[in-house]
C-alpha cells in the first residue's frame, strides 16, 4: 500500500524560506544551503551513502551524525520546519524501501554539532504547529501515531494511544467468537459464516512479544474482540497490501 504524500519542505540550493507539500514525483537533492538554527546564516548540507558500512552519513556545517542504512543509497535528504513559532528547521533522512520498513531521522543543528531528534517510521503530515502525523502499515490497516516537539529541545516524542482507528469490512469464512473485552475471552457473540463484520479498531500489545487485539463490530450491531489470527485465517476481503 503506497503511503500519501507527506507534507515536507523540499531543499532547494538557497536559504530555505517556506515549506511545501512533497509530491512523489519530487526528488530530494544530496545537497543545499539553508538556515538550520536561526542565526541567518545558512549551513551547507550533505548526505552521502557509505556502502561499506551501510550508513548514511549527513553533514551540516562541519557537524556530521551518521544514520543505519538499509542496503541501498537514500535518495537524499529533506528540510522540514516542524514549530513555525521558533526559527529553527530540522534535516530528515528517510531510509527503508517499504511501509514495513520505513524510517525517518531527524536531526536538529545547534551551530556546532547535530542533535538526533527523534525517529518516526513516517513522517506523513507536518504543518509547522509542533505535531506530526506519523503513518505505518500493519498487514490490513494503516497505523496513525501522533508525535510532539518540545518546543525548548526540539525533541519529538510519541504520544500514546489506547485504541487505533482501523475502519475495514471482511466477510465471515468460518464463524468465530467475539471477547467480551480485552480481558475478557467469554463470548459476547458468535459471528456467523457469510455474514459481514467491521474491524472499527485495533488495541496496540501490552507487552513485549504481545499481539494486537481488534475490536469488531458484528452484522448484528454487537461489539466484542478478535485477535489478529482469527481475523486472517477466518474472514475474507481485509486489504492485505505493503
Amino acid at each position: 500500500m503506497k503511503m500519501k504524500a507527506s507534507v515536507l519542505a523540499v531543499m532547494t540550493c538557497s536559504l530555505l524560506t517556506a515549506p511545501r507539500a512533497l509530491a512523489n514525483a519530487e526528488t530530494p537533492v544530496k545537497s543545499g544551503s539553508v538556515d538550520l538554527n536561526g542565526d541567518g546564516k545558512p549551513e551547507a548540507v550533505s548526505l552521502e551513502y557509505d556502502e561499506a558500512r551501510d550508513e548514511v552519513v549527513l553533514k551540516a556545517g562541519g557537524a556530521t551524525a551518521r544514520v543505519p542504512g538499509d542496503g541501498n543509497a537514500p535518495d537524499g535528504l529533506f528540510i522540514v520546519d516542524l514549530d513555525t513559532r521558533d526559527k529553527r528547521k530540522e534535516l530528515v533522512v528517510r531510509t527503508g524501501q517499504t511501509d514495513y520498513d520505513a524510517r525517518s531521522y531527524i536531526y536538529g543543528f545547534d551551530g556546532k554539532s547535530l542533535k538526533p531528534l527523534g525517529i518516526v517510521p513516517n513522517l506523513t503530515e507536518a504543518k509547522g504547529n509542533g505535531i506530526i502525523l506519523s503513518d505505518s502499515w500493519k498487514g490490513f490497516w494503516n497505523q496513525r501515531d501522533k508525535y510532539v516537539v518540545d518546543a525548548k529541545t526540539g525533541k519529538v516524542s510519541l504520544v500514546p494511544q489506547d485504541l487505533y482507528a482501523v475502519g475495514v469490512e471482511a466477510q465471515v469464512k468460518q464463524s468465530f467468537p467475539l471477547a467480551r473485552s480485552r480481558t475478557d475471552t467469554s463470548a459476547i457473540a458468535t459471528l456467523a459464516q457469510g455474514s459481514t463484520i467491521q474491524v472499527l479498531a485495533a488495541s496496540p500489545p501490552s507487552g513485549k512479544g504481545g499481539a494486537y487485539l481488534y475490536l469488531v463490530k458484528s452484522s448484528t450491531g454487537l461489539l466484542g474482540w478478535a485477535t489478529a489470527k482469527d481475523l486472517t485465517e477466518k474472514t475474507d476481503g481485509l486489504p492485505f497490501a505493503g
